[in-house]
């Protein structure tokens, strides 16, 4: 049997088009020989760098903190499962607001088979700080990412931000979709492809 492929997908779990994406890789994932790094990107230091500290902005930044924290308790299987979690709850049952809560997000954790105490843990400690900006940095100036979904090839210096999707392919045609992309995190001189948002977002859970 090949070795699978490894894909470093770089995810926040506030966004709604990196959800989507990530649904589909799984999907994927669940038929084709694809392993994937979970990876941190944090959109509250893409939006707002200079104070993404400040209370109206560290709830949700605390987010990928948490994220951090589950990898060091349980490796990279306890983050795809809290970022599920999470997802779920802010795309999928549309309860954002209940995250920006220490029970909230208790909740996800506890869901996720994972100690509520990992919360408290995370914001506790400030080395998840520095190394949730070191990862984020890492693939801002490695894959020169701007916002996520970012997926590479594990080693690669090629980064490519989505695929944007919506509604989200299934069977061989999400099979197709991923051949195409691994094509694209191949080429070196590959840039840009892009074409207007024409969609309304529907709520999507995760699946086992």
């Amino acid at each position: 049997m090949s070795e699978p492929t490894r894909v470093d997908f770089y995810a926040d779990p506030l966004c709604p088009w990196c959800w989507r994406t990530a649904l589909w890789l799984r999907d994927v994932a669940s038929r084709q020989p694809i392993s994937i790094n979970w990876k941190l990107f944090s959109l509250m230091l893409v939006n707002h760098p200079d104070d993404y500290t400040d209370e109206q902005y560290a709830k949700w930044f605390a987010l990928c903190r948490v994220l951090l924290v589950a990898r060091r308790h349980a490796g990279n299987a306890a983050v795809e499962r809290l970022y599920m979690s999470l997802g779920d709850t802010i795309h999928g049952e549309q309860r954002r607001d209940e995250l920006a809560s220490e029970a909230g997000v208790v909740r996800c954790l506890e869901r996720a088979e994972l100690p509520g105490s990992l919360y408290r843990e995370a914001l506790a400690d400030e080395s998840t700080e520095k190394d949730l900006l070191d990862e984020h940095r890492a693939a801002r100036d490695r894959l020169s990412a701007f916002g996520v979904p970012t997926l590479a090839l594990e080693g690669s210096e090629i980064g490519i931000f989505g695929p944007v999707i919506e509604p989200l392919p299934t069977g061989a045609d999400a099979d197709t979709l991923w051949e195409h992309v691994r094509w694209m995190l191949e080429q070196p001189y590959f840039w840009e492809v892009k074409r207007e948002r024409k969609v309304k977002l529907q709520p999507l859970h995760a699946q086992d």
